[in-house]
């Protein structure tokens, strides 16, 4: 396997996507969590997402996914980790990875991490980035993006 595109994005002040309400598939940054690359000879690549969920003591049901455009190519529900007991300081860590299929081989494809909120939950967010400090809670890391080659 080989990858095609990826990104880290720990931006130095946190960021938070609303978790609050349902939200259909959106890109979650068209400037820091786009990826372009050409379509590999298989036509399938693979995608792995990475990101934290905070901010209450039950966490919301997202999907993670990818989106060209207003076009959703793959999105599935997350495996999460919970990195504690669950508090409202608690990370949970959400990691996805799926299939998209039917690629033309050797097109030019430009694709954006992408969240969706199927049940929301008060005061949590999708988070990452923050400052490297010794504050408690107020840094996530970064929301990792990649896309591989799986030949």
């Amino acid at each position: 396997m080989s990858l095609l595109a990826g990104k880290a994005y720990d931006p130095a002040t946190a960021v938070s996507k609303a978790t609050t309400a349902a939200l259909a598939m959106t890109a979650i940054d068209t400037t820091n969590l786009r990826v372009a690359f050409t379509a590999p000879a298989n036509g399938t690549a693979l995608v792995r997402l990475q990101g934290t969920l905070h901010g209450a003591t039950t966490y919301p049901q997202i999907l993670l996914g990818v989106v060209s455009g207003a076009t959703v190519l793959g999105r599935v529900a997350p495996a999460g980790l919970v990195n504690g007991v669950a508090a409202a300081t608690t990370f949970l860590t959400v990691e996805a990875q799926f299939l998209v299929t039917g690629l033309t081989p050797g097109s030019a494809q430009t694709w954006d991490a992408a969240y969706g909120v199927e049940t929301a939950v008060a005061s949590t967010g999708l988070k990452y980035g923050g400052p490297n400090n010794t504050t408690a809670n107020d840094a996530f890391g970064a929301f990792l993006f990649e896309v591989w080659d799986v030949a």
